[in-house]
């Protein structure tokens, strides 16, 4: 159960952090009621950062239960391991250049998260 709280709080990292990428990437909607406007707040950046936020927060509180099960030198590695192969993962998927240098970092990386939890 706890392994999968941690996966689960690594994967709600990953997909805040998409999020924040794609709202930074998207043209602002600018009009003239100002920042707290309905429709402002209801553009697609805002809402992709709302998003961002309550997907760290969800994964705020699944990495806190998981704590309870799972010793921290652990926990953290593992759900920080997580995240890291999950945007190296977005990064191919998305097109981004990967060296040969960092697709050998993600692989020491998952060969030392293998390692550090079995």
């Amino acid at each position: 159960m706890a392994i999968f709280l941690l996966f689960a709080a690594g994967t709600l990292s990953a997909v805040a952090s998409v999020l924040l990428r794609v709202a930074a990437t998207m043209n602002s909607v600018q009009t003239s009621g100002g920042l707290l406007s309905l429709d402002t707040l209801t553009s697609g950046p805002m809402l992709m950062r709302a998003g961002a936020i309550g997907a760290y927060g969800a994964g705020f509180v699944l990495y806190a239960l998981a704590l309870r099960r799972v010793e921290l030198s652990l926990a953290y590695p593992l759900m920080v391991g997580i995240t890291i192969i999950e945007l190296f993962g977005y990064g191919l998927f998305a097109g981004e250049a990967v060296t040969a240098k960092a697709a050998a970092g993600a692989a020491l990386l998952a060969a030392g998260i293998y390692l550090i939890y079995s």
